[in-house]
């Protein structure tokens, strides 16, 4: 019995909704037809007003400085000659464009060219204007071919290629080969002879106390040296005459007629000059050759 007067109760709401819903949509329609009435008895008044005939009053009277009728365009319906102000600040059809400085072009160059680094170039007059400019790439690769072609040309025109070459540039062109025709002991004999004469003298000038000063700064090409220590195995207990010195190496003819170039770092050499033995620590003599130059 509940459940009953429940689902009236629901209806009746609903219709009561409906009908306010209604009630609302018919007043609003209403309203609009009102509003169409009114608009079309808007616009039949001033439909009636136009078509009445102009009154001589309400025209409009010419002033003295109206422009006067040329007979000549009578013809020409549908154009009217300017007035003279207008005529006047017109451009003359004779006009000639330029670019040089100052002219109607240069002006709206600089009008155009305000911002920027290459327009403040421009407007102090270091920098013309050029309409074939290229934009390069961001991302641009030089070529190897180019590349290495100016590395050559720095290494050409650098002061250190003046001055000396490097040891990489000697050993690739070959200078530090010595050819097989001189790699014979016996050649350099006489040359061992006179470092011997060569190295007395010197001691008698400056004394046996300064002998390990004097050897750093003395020529030792000729010298009979032996390595006693070296980095590399192999080059342990080379013995002969040394023929030739760079900043690094030492290089030794054998007995066998071979030829050995051995490093300085971390060698020990020994040279026998009269009755004295010298140990020679090949570390102390990698920067002699700026000593000797001084």
């Amino acid at each position: 019995m509940a459940t009953e007067t429940v689902v009236h109760d629901q209806k009746r709401w609903a219709m009561a909704a409906m009908e306010r819903r209604l009630a609302v949509a018919k007043a609003q329609l209403l309203q609009q037809q009102q509003k169409i009435e009114k608009d079309k008895k808007a616009t039949s008044d001033v439909d009636v007003s136009s078509k009445e005939p102009l009154q001589a009053d309400s025209l409009p009277t010419p002033s003295r400085t109206s422009i006067r009728k040329d007979p000549k365009d009578d013809d020409s319906v549908a154009y009217t000659r300017l007035s003279h102000p207008v005529d006047e600040n017109l451009l003359a059809t004779n006009v000639k464009f330029s670019s040089a400085k100052g002219t109607i072009v240069d002006k709206v160059l600089n009008n155009l060219l305000r911002s920027g680094d290459s327009a403040q170039k421009y407007l102090q007059g270091t920098k013309s204007v050029k309409l074939d400019n290229y934009i390069l790439l961001d991302n641009f690769v030089q070529s190897r071919s180019s590349a290495s072609g100016s590395k050559k040309a720095s290494q050409k025109n650098s002061k250190r290629s003046k001055s000396r070459m490097s040891m990489k540039r000697l050993k690739k062109c070959g200078a530090l080969d010595l050819p097989k025709d001189l790699q014979k002991f016996d050649l350099f004999k006489p040359m061992h002879g006179m470092w011997e004469s060569y190295m007395m003298q010197l001691i008698k000038v400056t004394g046996k106390i300064q002998l390990a000063s004097t050897l750093l700064t003395a020529d030792l090409h000729g010298a009979f040296m032996f390595v006693a220590e070296c980095k590399i195995a192999s080059f342990t207990g080379v013995q002969g005459i040394m023929v030739r010195e760079t900043s690094e190496t030492f290089g030794i003819i054998t007995r066998d007629d071979k030829f050995r170039v051995v490093p300085k770092k971390i060698s020990v050499f020994i040279i026998q000059l009269d009755c004295w033995k010298i140990t020679l620590h090949g570390d102390k003599f990698i920067s002699r050759d700026n000593i000797v130059q001084r």
